[in-house]
C-alpha cells in the first residue's frame, strides 16, 4: 500500500512537469472509444494483460531478486493511477473528478487487489525460499504450492471479473463521460 500511496503522488507530482500540448494529447488517450470497437477482442487483450502482469509476478516470487522487482512493479502501478487522475483533473478540472470515479475507478479497482495478492504472495514465496535456504529447515514444497495456487486462482478471478467490468462496464462509463 505505501509503494502504490507513494507511486500515486510520485504520478501525481510528476505530471505538473509535462507541457500543455502534451496533456492534451494523453488525455485524450484515457477517454477515446472507438465506434465499431469489438468488445470481445478488449476483454480477451484485457485478460491477457492482467494473466500476463500476474504470471510475472508470480514468477520473480521464486527469487531472493524478485522482491525489488516486485516492489517496482507495484510502484509502478502507483505511477500510472496517479498520473492518470492528474490527467483528468488538469484537463477537465472539476469535472475530472467525476470521470476518475466513472471511468478509472472501476478500470483499476480489480487490477490492483489483484496485484496486492499477487505481489504478497510472491514476496512470501521469496522470503520463505530464502529462510528454507539459510536454515536447516527443509523446503516443503507441498505447503508452499498449496498456498500460492490459491492465490494464483483468486488473482486469476479477479482479473477475470476485472477484464469483464472493462470491456462492458467501463467502456458504457466513458460512452457517460464523453456525453457530459
Amino acid at each position: 500500500s505505501i509503494l502504490v500511496i507513494g507511486g500515486f503522488l510520485i504520478g501525481c507530482l510528476g505530471s505538473a512537469y509535462i507541457r500543455s500540448s502534451d496533456i492534451q494529447a494523453l488525455s485524450s488517450l484515457l477517454t477515446t472509444i472507438s465506434e465499431d470497437m469489438d468488445q470481445y477482442s478488449f476483454f480477451i487483450h484485457q485478460f491477457f494483460l492482467g494473466i500476463l502482469l500476474i504470471v510475472v509476478v508470480f514468477l520473480f516470487g521464486t527469487s531472493l531478486i524478485g522482491i525489488p522487482i516486485i516492489s517496482f512493479i507495484v510502484f509502478t502501478k502507483g505511477v500510472q493511477i496517479g498520473f492518470s487522475c492528474a490527467l483528468f483533473v488538469c484537463t477537465y478540472q472539476f469535472k475530472g473528478i467525476l470521470g476518475i470515479f466513472l471511468t478509472l475507478v472501476p478500470q483499476v479497482f480489480f487490477d490492483l487487489l489483484a496485484l496486492y495478492l499477487i505481489s504478497a504472495s510472491a514476496i512470501q514465496c521469496s522470503m520463505y525460499i530464502c529462510y528454507s535456504t539459510t536454515n536447516r529447515e527443509r523446503l516443503d514444497i507441498r505447503k508452499l504450492m498449496n498456498s500460492l495456487l490459491n492465490d494464483i486462482i483468486i488473482c486469476f478471478l479477479l482479473v477475470l471479473v476485472g477484464s469483464y467490468l472493462k470491456s462492458t462496464l467501463g467502456i458504457e462509463f466513458i460512452k457517460l463521460f464523453n456525453l457530459m
